[in-house]
């Protein structure tokens, strides 16, 4: 699922609320200061003082662009940046203050103690945000490959150096016979040929893919939407837009145009909303997790005192793996167990399911007793700690079937899926 870009003001919403809360915390500071009073709220034309910084701060943070860029800015840049956004919500809530002839009730000393800690504090929050975000976006970031000759990686190269990237250029793909010749490009190594490009995809990850060929011969017939097709973001710089699947439109990537598809498009708003679902929906389930807890918890160290949470590797969004947590229903040696078990096995591969399974919990010797294990995975209670996955933004509350099918646990958690 690909997030359009949105403006600057919606994708930096953050910056915009913690600066007028800043704001608000500078004029609260001030009046303390300035009155030796700390019941700002109490006077009612600072409370409307209050309301007009904040109005003016959000049409001047839309209007002016104040955020534009916010993430690529040095110090002196940010404090310039502040100290003009400043100025300009001063000045214009001044001048709505006289027009509403409230001017003169308002303390000099204030204003001004207001405007000067403002300053200070907002530089200082979005310091410190900016650093924040710095270290997320590294901890987490979008793998990028480019699918390019030697000349066009190298212009792309040289494009990218000096500004602030939200993703990482994972490797080249060059096509034509540059690819024999050629191990690395700026320090950024050759991972494929086009003929190799699928078979590299299917074990590693990447999120987008940069088409930037000169000539559309240069390219297998379909490779373009082989891969959008497989759930990559494919943005194509030169060639046309033909072989793209999906929902597509155009963009700007650190100053390249490209033309941008992806099988599932979402806006900022929408993704916006799913998250919220997301973080609402999971905090509840942990509520109820946690009251679970107190039972299943008891239940399962009665039955086979142990760990009473389970978890296993899972590959998630585009080949990424993450660790998902289920209370635990199988006896503690149930992986080594089914190796004397697998002439029972009612499926085929990797994966395992039998139908009296003695490895579960309170099922007896030979698998037919239905105890505390069959209880919690009939009724999917041993899903519930994947609320915790939810919450952390590694699965969705979507529809759909998750299937496990390389150890010894599995499930069919109906309400989650990874994303």
């Amino acid at each position: 699922m690909y997030q359009k870009n949105p403006s600057s003001i919606i994708k930096h919403i953050d910056f915009m609320i913690l600066d007028l809360v800043c704001f608000l915390l500078s004029l609260w500071l001030a009046y303390g200061l300035r009155l030796n009073e700390l019941e700002i709220w109490e006077s009612q034309i600072y409370r409307s003082l209050m309301i007009i910084i904040a109005l003016v701060h959000i049409c001047a943070s839309a209007f002016d662009s104040a955020y534009k860029n916010i993430l690529r800015r040095g110090y002196l840049k940010e404090l310039i940046a502040v100290i003009r956004h400043i100025v300009i919500v001063m000045a214009v809530m001044l001048v709505l203050m006289f027009f509403l002839k409230t001017l003169d009730a308002l303390s000099r000393g204030v204003i001004a103690y207001t405007a000067v800690i403002s300053i200070i504090v907002i530089w200082l929050e979005r310091t410190i945000w900016k650093k924040f975000i710095h270290h997320r976006l590294a901890k987490n970031p979008r793998y990028l490959l480019i699918v390019t000759d030697k000349a066009g990686a190298e212009r792309i190269l040289n494009q990218f150096q000096g500004q602030m990237l939200d993703f990482q250029v994972k490797g080249i793909v060059l096509v034509g016979k540059d690819y024999k010749a050629v191990d690395s490009i700026q320090g950024i190594p050759v991972v494929a040929s086009v003929e190799t490009l699928t078979q590299y995809l299917l074990k590693t990850v990447v999120d987008e893919i940069l088409f930037s060929v000169p000539r559309k011969e240069d390219l297998p017939q379909d490779l373009i939407r082989e891969c959008s097709l497989m759930g990559i973001t494919i943005h194509l710089e030169i060639m046309s837009s033909d072989e793209l699947a999906g929902a597509r439109y155009e963009e700007n990537i650190a100053g390249l145009s490209v033309m941008t598809s992806y099988l599932k498009l979402i806006t900022a708003g929408q993704a916006f909303v799913k998250r919220a679902i997301d973080i609402v929906g999971s905090i509840i389930g942990l509520i109820i997790t946690g009251i679970l807890f107190l039972f299943v918890a008891t239940a399962i160290y009665l039955s086979d005192p142990g760990p009473i949470f389970f978890s296993q590797e899972r590959v998630g969004k585009n080949g990424r793996t993450f660790k998902l947590y289920k209370f635990r229903s199988m006896y503690q040696d149930a992986e080594e167990r089914k190796a004397e078990l697998m002439e029972k096995n009612q499926m085929k591969g990797q994966m395992f399911k039998m139908e009296n399974d003695p490895r579960i919990i309170g099922s007896g010797p030979d698998g037919t007793k239905h105890g505390i294990g069959h209880f919690i995975r009939s009724t999917s209670i041993d899903e519930f700690p994947q609320f915790w996955n939810v919450l952390k933004g590694e699965m969705s509350m979507v529809g759909g079937k998750d299937i496990i099918g390389t150890t010894s646990e599995t499930t069919d958690f109906t309400r989650v899926l990874a994303v």
